[in-house]
């Protein structure tokens, strides 16, 4: 059953039908549509929907919530010293590789055994229906154990390798730092929520970069092998697209950083993949919704390919004509996009 309700987008003025989150056609369960951007960059500008949207994808104890929990235990218990990181020893760099390793092999594996090994919920507000393939353009023609290989062998390593460079510098004094809230309380805050929309934008850019078709080919495709994802497909990726992913940390190595900003955005780059890819809208605990999972926006990219290259914060897909709100018209219109992209030169 549709309903109409009037929605006022930033390019024009018109009627939009909401379709009511449910099945379709095409999905096994999909949000209300058309599935929104953040309206933080709306012109005319709205103060009130932009917070109140803020307070309800960021205030919740969710991501990016529990990656910032995650990140202050890290670094109250498990962060080497600064003093430590000063030098060149294998001693550190193999800490802070066990802090990423065991953080996404223990999130993981509990997001997939709950989902997917036990059906904790069943396919209850899971997009797409089907199960995880059995195929040989899978490494070892099994699609979760390719994407745990992936995942270990090339983001991880990754992930660890930006971070172990990162430290090393800060704790030398060649990157500017920022020692704790009380060194300034209001840069302190305020960059928790840059680094969301740093995140995004970086996101962007990288993606659209290795969809050129080349790279697409020989490097993306990896990724893209998963159409149908598990939270073991967020992080498996190709060596080059791990790189250019996790070098979003850069932004650290010019503006003033406390560890707990570092650790949270490396967290929300990684922990935060595999939740996106989680594959279900929601995770349920006694049949009551419990957090926010998975990102149908970015299961539409999965689907679809050249579309949805961002992510909510920063509307650049929509801004760029590369944004699809799940509607079947969106369908018909990334499609035809997809042909000329692809079309013989």
């Amino acid at each position: 059953m549709f309903m109409e309700s009037k929605v006022m987008s930033a390019h024009d003025e018109k009627t939009v039908v909401k379709i009511p989150a449910g099945k379709s056609r095409e999905w096994n369960f999909h949000p209300e549509l058309p599935i929104a951007m953040s309206p933080v960059f709306d012109i005319p500008p709205k103060p009130r929907a932009a917070f109140d949207w803020l307070i309800g994808t960021w205030l919740k104890l969710t991501p990016p919530v529990s990656h910032l929990l995650f990140a202050l235990i890290t670094v109250t218990f498990f962060l080497p010293a600064f003093s430590d990181m000063q030098g060149v020893s294998i001693d550190w760099m193999i800490q802070i590789a066990a802090i990423y390793f065991g953080a996404v092999i223990l999130l993981g594996t509990i997001l997939h055994l709950y989902l997917y090994v036990f059906a904790g919920q069943k396919t209850r507000q899971k997009f797409d229906v089907r199960p995880m393939e059995k195929s040989s353009r899978f490494t070892f023609g099994d699609q979760v154990w390719d994407n745990v290989f992936w995942t270990l062998v090339s983001a991880v390593v990754c992930l660890s390798g930006w971070s172990i460079l990162y430290f090393f510098l800060a704790s030398n004094g060649w990157v500017p730092t920022l020692n704790g809230f009380s060194a300034s309380p209001v840069w302190f805050i305020l960059f928790f929520f840059v680094l969301r929309f740093w995140q995004s934008f970086h996101f962007y850019w990288v993606h659209r970069l290795i969809h050129i078709p080349w790279l697409f080919k020989n490097v993306h495709h990896l990724h893209h092998r998963n159409v149908n994802v598990g939270p073991w497909s967020g992080l498996a990726m190709h060596p080059v697209e791990s790189f250019c992913y996790f070098s979003s940390i850069l932004i650290h190595f010019v503006l003033p950083s406390d560890p707990l900003h570092v650790i949270f955005h490396m967290y929300s780059l990684s922990l935060g993949a595999l939740f996106s890819h989680a594959g279900f809208d929601k995770l349920f605990v006694k049949d009551k919704q419990a957090i926010k999972a998975g990102s149908f926006h970015h299961q539409l990219h999965h689907r679809y390919f050249e579309c949805n290259y961002g992510s909510e914060e920063i509307p650049l897909d929509r801004w760029f004509g590369s944004f699809h709100d799940g509607t079947p018209e969106a369908t018909k219109r990334i499609r035809a996009r997809k042909k000329l992209i692809f079309a013989p030169k």
